[in-house]
C-alpha cells in the first residue's frame, strides 16, 4: 500500500489549520490563519468559494452529511454556522473565553460540536438552533469525535483524559485516562472502539465503555498530530512532523508514509469513499494523495 501524490496548492498565505472533504468527495475545504475557510474542487484543487466572517485564525471546519451546512471554529472565540453552498453565515455561536480548536458534525447532521482552549464544549442542535455550552475539561479541549450512532461525543486534550458525553443530556457517560500523558487526541472508529494518541507517541484503543485499553503501541519517532479514519478500510490517516502516515487501525502498523519538506503538518482527512487523503500544513499548503494498494 502507498500514498501517491495527486496535487498540492498554496491554500492560505500562512499556516493552514484544518481540512475536510465534502460528503460527495467532489470538494475539499481548508481553513487558515488568514481568518478564512476556502473550498476547492477535487482533484484539480481549483478555487470555488470562501467563507469570510471570522476575525482571527479559522482552526477547523466540518460539513453536514447532507452538504447543506458547514461550521467553523476560530481563535476569535466564536463558531459560525454557514450555508455551505452560498458561504453565507447563518448563526454565530459564542460563550467561550479562549480559542476554539475543533468542530464536528454528528453522523446524521442533527448536532454540531465545537471545543475551546477554555475547557468548554458547545453543542448546537440543528433543528431547534439551540446552542449549549458546558465545562468538559479544566484546560484545552483540542479534539472532538462523535460515535457512529451520534449519541455520544468524545472530548480530549491537555491532561491526558478522554471524556465521553451524552449529546442530548450533556451528562458524563465515561472517561478513560492515557496515564502519564500531557495531552491526548481521540477519534471513534467505525467499529465503535475509541482510538487515542498521546503527545508522547503512545497509541491506545479502548472498546466501548472500557477504562483500560485493549491494545497499545509506541510510535518510535514521534507523536501523531491529527488523525482521521478512512471509510471502508481499517486504516487511519495521520499527520506527523514532516509527513503523513497510514496506520492499520487494528495492529497500529505503519502501512504507508508520504514525506514532506515541511515539519508542521496539521489537519488531515480522508475522502468518503476511502480513496484519497489530504493534509494541510504550516507552509499554507493543502496536499492530496491517492490511497493505493
Amino acid at each position: 500500500m502507498h500514498l501517491r501524490p495527486l496535487n498540492d496548492l498554496k491554500a492560505h498565505p500562512r499556516h493552514a489549520q484544518g481540512v475536510t472533504f465534502s460528503p460527495d468527495g467532489g470538494e475539499i475545504a481548508t481553513t487558515g490563519m488568514d481568518a478564512l475557510a476556502k473550498v476547492w474542487s477535487v482533484p484539480d484543487l481549483e478555487p470555488l468559494r470562501m467563507f469570510e466572517g471570522h476575525e482571527k485564525s479559522v482552526n477547523a471546519i466540518s460539513i453536514s452529511p447532507d452538504g447543506s451546512t458547514a461550521i467553523t471554529a476560530s481563535s476569535d472565540r466564536a463558531a459560525i454556522v454557514w450555508s455551505y453552498e452560498s458561504a453565507e453565515p447563518l448563526h454565530t455561536l459564542t460563550g467561550f473565553r479562549n480559542t476554539l480548536a475543533s468542530a464536528r458534525f454528528s453522523p446524521d447532521g442533527s448536532f454540531a460540536a465545537v471545543s475551546s482552549y477554555d475547557g468548554r464544549v458547545g453543542i448546537w442542535e440543528r433543528e431547534s438552533e439551540q446552542f449549549r455550552v458546558f465545562r468538559s475539561h479544566p484546560r484545552h479541549v483540542t479534539s472532538l469525535s462523535f460515535s457512529a450512532d451520534g449519541e455520544t461525543l468524545a472530548a480530549s486534550g491537555i491532561g491526558g483524559v478522554v471524556k465521553i458525553w451524552d449529546v442530548e443530556s450533556r451528562e458524563l457517560v465515561s472517561e478513560m485516562e492515557a496515564k502519564g500523558s500531557a495531552a491526548v487526541g481521540s477519534v471513534f472508529l467505525p467499529d465503535g472502539d475509541l482510538f487515542c494518541h498521546t503527545y508522547e507517541g503512545r497509541l491506545l484503543r479502548f472498546p466501548p465503555g472500557a477504562s483500560e485499553p485493549s491494545a497499545s503501541a509506541q510510535m518510535p519517532d514521534g507523536a501523531l498530530n491529527s488523525v482521521a479514519p478512512t471509510p471502508g478500510r481499517s486504516l487511519l490517516v495521520c499527520s506527523v512532523a514532516g509527513g503523513v502516515r497510514l496506520l492499520d487501525s487494528v495492529t497500529f502498523d505503519v502501512v504507508a508514509l508520504a514525506q514532506t519538506r515541511i515539519k508542521g503538518m496539521y489537519g488531515v482527512c480522508s475522502s468518503p469513499d476511502g480513496s484519497l487523503a489530504a493534509a494541510v500544513s504550516a507552509d499554507g499548503r493543502c496536499r492530496l494523495w491517492s490511497i493505493e494498494d
